[in-house]
């Protein structure tokens, strides 16, 4: 499997890469690969940005909340926010976690928005509304993480870091840390949010890529820069290491200091695309025909996915530094999981 990580490199497809495979009992196999910023190797210790791997940590202290009755998933939107439009305010917390809120995938909110209450404003207002059943939405999870915020009185930060990262013993992730010497640095642009825009009648002005420790997301980046918004965002913000998605996919798949198992059990059940905070495995995306059908798994834009094979209670798990946005990511990931599967047989 390291040739497989030295071809993501040679092909142009990364910068840095690191592959671990584990189960919840430990680490079967792991390596790093490439320049995590130039001159400095890559290492498994290597922080990445998490980028929509956060999602399922968010879905993690979803869990953690609706538990212990502080924000039942069954709570309307229209409980917390009395003015939503008729058609989301009935649509559940749970709704926004299983992408099927009907709002939209995405918006530019840098550039719509001036400020929270235009943020709060623009997803609750309906213009947003009409994708079909099962979308997936950036704009659910960013929604799901202003409301936990709303009910509680504590930023999102505050709650994941002490309802979930602490837990977890997950101290090294951090949320848009700023530059630091275990970070690996994108040199990704916003190319991609450029082109969605347009799909939308929107011009939007190309962003570079970010400062080291900042996400590469543009909505996380402009975002977590307002005020009355903090480091992480419910859909992205998040970096961390191998290791850590590791320890949180394996209590997810052997649930115990932090979830418990009917919690899991019904996190996973239901819905067609998605489980709630996780993907399902389907032939031409991420997971590719090596995963069995019940594996659940997540990936990030800035290059990075995370894979659990319910059936051998197996993690796959790929960071890399995504080079170029027009990249098909998924056939590597695919491959990855060919590769794991033939070799781990």
């Amino acid at each position: 499997m390291k040739d497989f990580l030295a071809a993501l490199l040679a092909e142009g497809a990364a910068a840095a890469a690191v592959g671990r495979v584990g189960t919840p009992e430990g680490v079967i196999w792991t390596a790093a690969v490439g320049e995590s910023r130039p001159g400095v190797p890559a290492t498994p210790e290597t922080r990445f940005d998490l980028a929509s791997l956060t999602k399922p940590f968010t879905a993690a202290l979803a869990l953690v909340l609706a538990a212990e009755g502080t924000l039942p998933l069954a709570t309307r939107l229209r409980e917390v926010w009395p003015a939503a439009h008729p058609r989301l305010g009935r649509k559940t917390l749970e709704d926004l976690l299983r992408h099927r809120s009907g709002l939209q995938a995405w918006a530019p909110l840098y550039h719509l928005c001036r400020s929270r209450a235009e943020v709060l404003a623009l997803l609750l207002g309906g213009e947003r509304l009409g994708a079909r059943a099962e979308t997936y939405s950036d704009l659910g999870y960013l929604l799901w993480g202003l409301a936990a915020e709303e009910v509680t009185g504590r930023p999102l930060a505050a709650l994941l870091r002490s309802r979930v990262l602490d837990p977890l013993g997950l101290a090294g992730v951090a949320m848009s840390p700023g530059d630091g010497a275990d970070l690996a640095v994108s040199s990704m642009d916003t190319g991609k949010e450029v082109g969605l825009a347009a799909r939308q009648g929107l011009t939007v002005a190309l962003q570079p890529p970010p400062a080291p420790g900042r996400p590469q997301d543009g909505n996380a980046r402009y975002l977590i820069g307002l005020p009355g918004f903090g480091p992480v965002l419910g859909h992205a913000g998040l970096f961390g290491t191998a290791h850590d998605l590791h320890v949180l996919a394996a209590e997810w798949l052997a649930p115990g200091r932090l979830l418990s198992p009917l919690q899991v059990t019904a996190a996973w059940t239901g819905g067609r695309s998605f489980a709630l905070g996780w993907w399902r495995r389907t032939l031409r995306g991420s997971a590719g025909p090596a995963l069995p059908r019940s594996s659940v798994g997540h990936t990030g834009f800035a290059g990075n996915s995370v894979w659990v094979d319910r059936e051998r209670r197996r993690v796959s798990i790929l960071l890399a530094t995504r080079i170029d946005p027009r990249c098909d990511m998924n056939r590597w990931r695919r491959r990855f999981h060919r590769d794991v599967a033939r070799q781990m047989a």
